[in-house]
Parts: structure tokens; sequence; C-alpha cells
């Protein structure tokens, strides 16, 4: 069997030899062209498909059958008066043939004529989209482009709801002897159908919670658009395992009914995972949802992550408002035990949140959270209860979501207490500032990614400010090189007690050196101070490894302090998109 086997392998890198030299393309030479001519000239001539062993009688048969290809692909492009010189040439390993071609003058389009007729002559829409069309006029003829302008009048009327459209004259006149070329497009539009009833097939959700997210109206004009935001609505909503909407087919100049139907997605859903997180150590998680408390769309969401260093347990009722996408109030609950080299500390916290997305794409959350925090760090200790009302504003922008080469992320925070008895324990107004930027790099191919963090507290009595309100620097998402909270002002035993301010800046320059994988170098500096006239900044340095994953980048980074540390260096890792 082995001898067989060596026998064999010789003869298949040989037939594999002579497979991979039989495919070879022979070369079709074009010049004289510019790349637009060019390229449409390669793709409608046949002999530019042709190999090396391709019959000789086959060629010379395509070589002479050549300038039928050629002119309509010019002319396709303007060009009507081309002259074509030509030679093909054979040698004992294949074929060679050059075309050297003069284009001639380019047409112009001359005159635009559109004409619509029917109920979207007063249209606004067609007004405008007639004018931008007509204003074409001068421009190089391109008869692709001419396609195009057909396309637009009729993807329009489909979109607005004139279903029964059509061309009742459609030419593209051109005249050789001036090089000129003349549009004349008479579109009729038809009468502009209107929505039918609206039938929804569901029996899970209160029809008014429903009615919330349908963008399309009884009586109202029909609109493709409307059809596409509601699809998108109430796939968004989070209710629904499948959507169905359809339009009648049959529209006999009534107006159109659409039947919804939808099918809801399991009620509850669970979740377990673990993981390892350089900043907190192994991470075991689990969550439980429930879709639909009631009718009414209200849902329960619970969340436990266990760590050695962070864990903590949340529970959130989320109910949805006046347009569900857009606005929810929500009452939680949780619980937090954190116990870093910094501090230990175990709190627990009722809320209030109300959150609004702006159509601008800022994303606004209000809260009123009522907490108590026991904590020690240092030679400090406190037991607090705090009543802070506050804010986050957030707004994010990417070109890719999982693999981002451009965009950034901003994040405002406002909160504070007002010392009250019974209810809040210190009075302090804090605020805070985190940006990412993501740029890319042409000359490199890479990308640069900058970040910052900067807060700042005024508190009454700092050393009753529980440790969940202090800022501390040092981490993975904060300077590498150092361990997580690591850095920030000390006691006179030299103990980590947190900060009043907070001023991080990290700059990092990544480049891809594979589909999936890449590597970055990067320097990260800050700190958390109490003295803005003695800001004592830590910088750390280092390099990593990406691994560009089917769920978002994963993030490996080895980084030196290049100050007094507790370690000579850390590995920092990481997963999850950064904007």
């Amino acid at each position: 069997m082995q001898t067989r086997f060596n026998q064999l392998v010789p003869l298949r890198i040989l037939l594999l030899l002579c497979s991979t030299v039989s495919v070879v393309n022979a070369e079709v030479m074009i010049s004289g062209l510019e790349r637009a001519a060019s390229d449409n000239v390669r793709i409608l001539l046949s002999l530019e498909k042709e190999k090396c062993d391709a019959p000789r009688w086959k060629i010379e048969q395509l070589f002479a059958e050549a300038e039928q290809e050629i002119n309509p692909a010019l002319r396709a492009v303007g060009f009507y008066h081309p002259t074509i010189e030509k030679s093909l040439a054979f040698n004992q390993a294949c074929w060679l043939a050059k075309f050297t071609i003069n284009a001639g003058p380019q047409v112009t389009v001359k005159n635009i004529t559109i004409t619509i007729n029917g109920a979207a002559h007063d249209d606004a829409e067609f007004k405008k989209l007639r004018e931008k069309l007509i204003a074409k006029t001068g421009q190089p003829l391109r008869h692709d482009h001419y396609e195009k302008m057909k396309s637009q009048l009729a993807s329009l009327a489909a979109q607005r709801g004139y279903l029964k459209s059509e061309f009742t004259t459609k030419k593209l006149l051109i005249d050789k002897l001036h090089n000129t070329a003349s549009f004349e497009l008479v579109f009729d539009s038809g009468k502009r159908q209107q929505f039918g009833e609206i039938i929804v097939e569901q029996d899970v959700l209160d029809p008014e919670l429903i009615a919330k997210y349908i963008a399309i109206k009884s009586g109202e004009f029909y609109s493709s658009e409307q059809l596409v935001e509601t699809y998108d609505a109430l796939s968004k909503s989070g209710y629904f395992d499948s959507i169905d909407i359809r339009p009648a087919t049959e529209i006999n100049g009534k107006p159109i009914p659409v039947i919804i139907k939808l099918h809801p997605k399991p009620r509850y859903h669970y979740a377990f995972g673990i993981g390892f997180d350089t900043d907190i150590g192994i991470l075991a998680s689990a969550s439980y949802h429930d879709n639909r408390l009631n009718r009414f769309g209200h849902f329960l969401t619970a969340e436990l992550d266990i760590a050695p260093v962070l864990s903590t347990a949340n529970v959130e009722y989320t109910i949805p408002l006046d347009n569900p996408l857009t606005e929810t109030f929500s009452v939680g609950a949780g619980l937090k035990r954190e116990n870093n080299d910094s501090f230990t500390s175990i709190s627990a916290k009722l809320s209030g949140r109300y959150k609004y997305a702006f159509a601008n794409g800022w994303k606004q959350t209000l809260f009123l959270d009522y907490s108590y925090e026991d904590f020690k760090t240092g030679t400090e200790q406190g037991k607090t209860l705090l009543l802070v009302p506050g804010g986050s504003w957030l707004y994010s922008v990417a070109d890719n979501p999982l693999r981002p080469t451009e965009g950034y992320r901003l994040k405002f925070d406002v909160g504070g207490s007002y010392k009250i008895p019974i209810l809040s324990d210190v009075s302090f107004a804090q605020g805070s500032l985190a940006a990412t930027w993501i740029h890319a790099l042409p000359w490199s191919g890479g990308k640069f990614i900058g970040r910052t963090e900067l807060g700042a507290t005024i508190a009454d009595n700092f050393n009753k400010l529980p440790t969940s309100y202090r800022f501390y620097a040092g981490g993975i998402n904060s300077v590498r090189g150092y361990t997580y909270k690591e850095l920030g002002p000390k006691d006179e035993q030299g103990n980590v007690i947190g900060g009043q301010y907070l001023s991080v800046f990290s700059t990092e320059y990544e480049h891809a050196i594979f589909d999936d994988w890449g590597v970055a170098a990067f320097v990260d500096t800050g700190n958390a101070f109490n003295d803005l006239s003695s800001i004592n900044l830590k910088t750390g340095a280092g390099l990593g490894a990406r691994w560009y994953s089917p769920f978002g980048p994963v993030r490996v980074d080895v980084a030196i302090p290049l100050n007094d540390a507790d370690s000579a260096f850390q590995i920092h890792f990481s997963a999850g998109a950064r904007l």
C-alpha cells in the first residue's frame, strides 16, 4: 500500500501541473482608451475569455468578429466613431491579440425631456426628481445613465403608491453627425393608491401596543418605505420571531388591504456563560429574560455575574411608553460586591430610569438611584446612604459595528446628591466624559484609535463618599500596564483611596496582518487625583494582538508601566466592540 501511494503522488502532481498550465488565459492588449471604455470593451469581448489551448480556428473567428463586439461596447459609453487597428499572432505556447483603438469624440447629452402624466404630475417628490434628472443635460452620454433615469422614476412610483405606472414613451436619440444625444421620456403614473384595511394576526400583545409599531395607516397613500419602516419597528421590538407583511396583489383601483402576521418569540430566555477578564478574573454569568410579563409588553431582565474581584446581581422591570422603540421607563434593584487591591465594598441599589432615543442618534437616560454602600479603603471605612438623581447621554456612530475603521463614541454622565437626613449622607456633584475615536490611515492600511476619560467631583465630605463614586485608573480600559484600579491618590500609609478627578488619554495604532488577525501598539497615560495643581500622570506602553472574531474583536495586550507600579508588566485580555 505504501509503494502504491508513492507511485501515485508524482503522477497526481504532474496532472495537477498540466491542468494548471492548460487554464492560463491568453493576453488581449487594448490601448488608446480611457479606463471606463476599456473596461466595457473587455466585458463584451469574447476573446478576453479564451485560454491558450483554445483551437486556432476559434480564436481566428472571434478575432474577425471582434469589431462587432467592440463597437456596441464603445457606443454604450458614448463613442460612436471609433477607428480600430488590430493584430493577431500565434506562437508555440499561446497567442496574442492587440487592439489599438481611437474612440473618437464622445457624444454629449444635448437635451433631456421628461414628461410626468397622471396623479404624479403635481407630486412634489416627482418634481424634485425631474429637475435633478434634467440637470444632467450637457454630460457625456452613457447608456447606463439613461437606464438609471428610467429606474429612478419607476422606483419612486413604486415607493409612493403609483402601482400601475408605465412609460408611454422612452427614446434615446443619437445625432451622429453632431455627436449629440437626446432623451425623451413620458411617464404615466396613473392613480396613486391608498392603504385599505390593516389586519394584524397575533394573540399575545394588546392591539393598542402593536399599533404603536405600525407606520402604515388605513386611508393614507400607499408607501413601500412605510411598509419597510413597519417591518423594522416590529423586528426591533424584540417580541416576534417572524414577521410577514403582505399587501394585496389585486388592486382594481380600490384601497390596498395589508395583512400582518406575527409569530411571537418564546416568552422565556435563559443564558449561562463562563469567561475570563484580566481586571476581575474568572467570570461566571447567568441571565433570565421574560419577554412578555403581560399583554402590555412589559418585560423583566435579571442578570448575575460572579468573579473574584467584582460580582453583581441586577433585576429590571421595563415598561414601554408612547413610542416603545424610543421611550421606556424601568425600575430595578441591584447588589454589588467589589474586592480589589484598592478597596472592598458591598452595595445595594434601588433605581428608576427613563430612557429616550432621539431621532438624531443621541440616547438619553435620566435616573434616580437610592443606594447603600458599606466600604473600606485604606484606613477609611464607612456606611453611606445616597439619593442620586442624574442623567447620561450617549452617541455612537461606526461604519461597521463589529470591525469599525471610522467612527466615534461620546458619553456624558452627570449626577449628584444633597445631604438630607434619612435620604442622603453626603452632598456632592459629579460629571464625567468618555470618548473614543477611530480613524483609518490610508497611507499605512491601519487605523488610529484615540481614547479619553475625564471626570470631576465636588463633595462636602469626600471621606464619606462611597468608593463607587470615586475615580480610579488602571486596567484594560484605562491605563494599561497597571492593575485594575491601581492608580489614584494615596493615604499616609500608601493605600490608594480614590480621587475627585480623573484624566486618562490613550493613543493606539492597529494594523491588520491577515483577514482575521491584527497587531497593535499603544501608549496610555492618566491618573486619578485630588489636587488640580499637582497632577501626577502614570504612563504605560505595549503591544497587542487582535482577533477579529464573528462576535467582535478579541484583544490581548502586553503592557509595561513606565512609572512605579505593583508589577513589572501586565497582560490584558478583553472582548467586544469599542464603539
